[in-house]
């Protein structure tokens, strides 16, 4: 227990510092592995690419949104919820559709398009489930363009700097980008530990208030890029590549939101709660992935 007490007494430094940093260093990342062809894939990809944002720009937040009143949380719970759901894929998600032997090109496809567009979306939807779910003396002051300028300045301008650097010095880039990669998913993983560990006596006391809303947002977000994908009779890998990329969220922007943007870590309880339960659910499906790939292979042969 003396190590997770040292943690909680850094618990304000890790989530509001370091994860911020951490989520810089990570769009740095993937701006290294990003060129205009990513963008323009989406043309070479139209069905799996609008499959996959329509789901994440929109079938996400209507879905955390749907949870929160039929489950009927805290009001801070409602809104974290809903702050998880809009920040959509991210470099974890990245790493499953990689270890799962999906479709990489259109998983950084998605990531460069979201990047963009959620810019955007985020401060609005972040406005709009506050002003759903806290009274007005509760709601923390959100000047949603102040958001929408700090929220570049964490992921479009790295994303920019990395694409430049990329541009201007493409030799470098290429030979720093996957080791850059490697050691940033590390960091990342090792980063958002220490922030739920630093914030133990938070899950613990919230996990069963908690855990089956989050659970099902989990599993219902997962299920839902899974079943359009095959709706829309995509192939295996680019459906291993949407389940992942829609029912796995970005958890360093919504700790960067809540922690250091709002500056309200009651929001966070949800992220902090999904970050405990996701990598079982995420594990689970990269050995279904696998199996659904082998099994397409051996058909094909």
């Amino acid at each position: 227990m003396d190590i997770l007490d040292a943690l909680t007494e850094q618990a304000a430094f890790i989530n509001a510092t370091v994860i911020p940093w951490m989520l810089r260093l990570v769009m740095l990342g993937l701006g290294l592995s990003l060129t205009v062809t990513d963008f323009k894939r989406v043309v070479v990809y139209p069905k799996a690419a609008g499959v996959g944002l329509a789901a994440q720009l929109f079938g996400l937040p209507l879905t955390a949104f749907a949870l929160a009143w039929i489950f009927g949380p805290a009001p801070t719970v409602a809104v974290g919820l809903v702050i998880l759901a809009i920040c959509p894929s991210g470099i974890t998600s990245n790493a499953y559709t990689f270890a799962s032997r999906g479709d990489v090109p259109l998983c950084v496809t998605l990531a460069a398009v979201t990047s963009v567009i959620t810019v955007f979306t985020i401060p609005f939807l972040t406005f709009v489930a506050l002003q759903t779910f806290l009274g007005q003396d509760q709601r923390p002051e959100l000047p949603v363009l102040d958001m929408l300028g700090d929220i570049a300045m964490l992921t479009l301008l790295p994303v920019a700097l990395g694409m430049t650097i990329r541009a201007l010095w493409p030799d470098t880039a290429k030979k720093t980008e996957e080791p850059l990669r490697k050691a940033v998913l590390y960091l990342l993983f090792l980063v958002l530990g220490l922030g739920v560990l630093s914030s133990w006596e938070t899950i613990v006391n919230e996990i069963a208030s908690v855990g089956l809303l989050v659970i099902t947002m989990n599993l219902l977000t997962m299920g839902l890029g899974y079943g359009l994908a095959r709706l829309f009779r995509l192939p295996t890998p680019q459906v291993v590549t949407i389940t992942f990329e829609v029912g796995v969220q970005n958890l360093a922007l919504a700790f960067a939101i809540t922690f250091n943007i709002l500056q309200e870590p009651a929001l966070a309880v949800s992220a902090l709660v999904y970050a405990a339960v996701m990598p079982a659910t995420a594990l689970i499906f990269v050995l279904i992935a696998r199996r659904m790939l082998a099994a397409d292979a051996q058909a094909a042969a």
